[in-house]
């Protein structure tokens, strides 16, 4: 009995997916039902995976993670949807200490353009930076005839740029910022570095 309690502590999101996949294996899509820890894992797979991998799972496990309109849902309700150029200082804050490890990546991205709502602004055109900080919200059009000559002036970016913090205290790294740019010697001008970095001391950020 307690070797079989040890194998469900050591697997126990193991067991969590089985148990809710066999629960709505009988279930329409409708009265499909999700545990906690299975809607973290929705999200973090959508995260790390994409959209494809996401979908292949979804519909290769019936029942086992929700679908693609009940994930958005839960991605905007975890205060996970960031916005471009955005520093999250408010975020860092919950690690409770000062000192930590920053780490940046860059990574090649699909070239398109996205009307993001929360900030009523376009996203996925090369941020413009002013002394290294990005300037969020700076593409923002109320008409078609606004947004044209913003298209027609301005790349698209092929790189996203991001940001995280690891506290010597958590364990745990935060996201806190995610811009896109055109190319690398925008990113690593080193006349542009000093001025972010004093945005990181006035946060109190080491």
């Amino acid at each position: 009995m307690n070797d079989l309690n040890d194998v469900k502590q050591t697997n126990r999101f193991l067991v969590s997916f089985m148990g809710n996949l066999i629960n709505n294996f009988t279930q329409s899509p409708n009265n499909f039902r999700h545990t906690e820890s299975i809607k973290d894992f929705a999200i973090c797979l959508y995260v790390l995976g994409g959209k494809q991998v996401y979908e292949f799972i979804r519909l290769n496990l019936y029942g086992s993670i929700p679908n693609l309109a009940t994930l958005d849902e839960l991605i905007k309700k975890s205060d996970t949807a960031f916005s471009e150029a955005e520093f999250y200082f408010g975020s860092l804050r919950q690690c409770h200490s000062q000192f930590g490890f920053c780490s940046e990546n860059i990574t090649g991205i699909i070239r398109k353009v996205e009307y993001d709502s929360k900030t009523n602004s376009f996203v996925g055109f090369a941020t413009p930076i002013d002394h290294s900080v990005p300037l969020p919200k700076f593409y923002q059009a109320n008409t078609f005839n606004d947004l044209k000559p913003i298209y027609d002036t301005n790349e698209i970016a092929p790189l996203l740029n991001m940001h995280m913090f690891q506290s010597t205290g958590v364990p745990l790294p935060k996201f806190y910022q995610a811009n896109t740019f055109n190319d690398l010697k925008t990113i690593y001008d080193t006349n542009e570095v000093a001025p972010l970095l004093n945005v990181y001391m006035f946060q109190s950020i080491r």
